[in-house]
């Protein structure tokens, strides 16, 4: 039995929609890591049916796959990870915006339109992430020499908020004024700035254009609600095991490997079929403890490969059977789960493996 990843495609839509608005109808959509976990091309077909033309992904090859199911020629798909050498045909190819990131590769998409190749591009400068983007000497460059930035068609100017989820921290200010003025060497050039939570900082951060990644999903880095002017938005997932077999122990029993937890009862234990493969990680476990007809049950002994045990003492006997299925992780618990762990809701999201049976409602 494989565990399941339910996927409600229509909350998805909603909460870009929401995002949407909230962003004064300039949203794209970052869809990158498989769109976090949830399947990128199901919900790159569903934002697309609600109107969103504009995807990001993080390399070559998302983009080229995304590409191929998405033929229509409104749809522009750009590219995190920049111009790499070696890749200039392949974005002319598959009609890909690149994002140049560096002098290097600004040169190099010069060097393609010379040869006569008609591509937009975006120009992305660092204003205080340290991560990708013309760094401060590059950008001092540009203002001194800003014919090169000519005979290149951008899209946008871009640039990455490194605090956006701290609502009082003055360096989103700081960002917005850097990419402010930079704008002022080319004006006519929209621009992008907000992620998920720049939207949420207001409509100053929006600009041209606001891309929303984890937003789609309803909630921030650690699993909670997205306020969108007093709209709520869902997670809309859920993530169910199956039970693949209960037993009866004894008082004093170890458990899983290690045996770091021994019974102190009689107890009736129930495994369950996921386990870090699937990517439920053994530190999940303090926080794991679920709610079956109002009977809390907690993981006893270690998260394994494959599965967990779970104590289910508690519930009446015949409550829980081999081959049901239980739900570990929806919009009711996720907070919870993430609560006081080194783990953010971007992290478990992308951990979600390959041998989760997704289905899409």
């Amino acid at each position: 039995m494989q565990p399941i990843l339910e996927i409600s495609l229509k909350d998805i839509k909603s909460n870009w929609v929401a995002l949407n608005n909230a962003s004064n109808g300039k949203a794209s959509a970052v869809i990158k890591a498989n769109s976090y976990g949830v399947g990128m091309i199901k919900v790159a077909k569903t934002l697309m049916k609600a109107g969103c033309d504009y995807f990001y992904v993080a390399n070559l090859n998302e983009g080229i796959q995304l590409r191929e199911e998405c033929k229509s020629k409104k749809v522009k798909i750009a590219i995190f990870e920049g111009f790499l050498k070696g890749s200039e045909q392949s974005y002319v190819d598959y009609r890909l915006t690149p994002i140049i990131n560096n002098l290097g590769q600004l040169i190099r998409l010069k060097k393609l339109i010379s040869q006569g190749y008609k591509i937009k591009a975006i120009l992305n400068i660092d204003t205080g992430m340290n991560r990708l983007g013309f760094c401060q000497s590059e950008i001092s460059l540009l203002l001194s020499n800003k014919e090169l930035l000519n005979f290149i068609e951008w899209d946008f100017i871009m640039s990455h908020l490194a605090n956006a989820d701290k609502i009082r921290n003055k360096e989103n200010d700081k960002q917005l004024d850097k990419i402010l003025q930079f704008s002022k060497i080319i004006p006519n050039i929209k621009l992008s700035l907000a992620n998920s939570g720049g939207i949420i900082l207001g409509s100053r951060f929006c600009l041209d254009q606001t891309r929303p990644g984890i937003g789609l999903y309803g909630i921030d880095n650690y699993g909670n609600n997205i306020q969108l002017n007093s709209k709520s938005l869902k997670f809309p997932l859920s993530l169910h095991g199956p039970v693949i077999q209960i037993r009866n122990v004894n008082v004093g029993e170890k458990v899983s490997y290690g045996g770091i937890d021994i019974t102190k009862r009689k107890s009736r234990l129930a495994t369950i079929g996921i386990g870090y493969a699937d990517g439920w990680l053994k530190l999940l476990k303090p926080n794991s403890s679920f709610s079956i007809e109002k009977k809390k049950c907690s993981i006893i002994g270690n998260v394994t490969m494959d599965s967990f045990v779970l104590d289910v003492t508690n519930l009446k006997e015949r409550l829980l059977k081999e081959g049901e299925y239980l739900c570990l992780l929806d919009n009711t618990n996720i907070k919870n789960i993430l609560n006081k762990l080194d783990l953010i809701s971007y992290e478990l999201l992308t951990l979600f493996g390959n041998r989760l049976l997704r289905k899409y409602k």
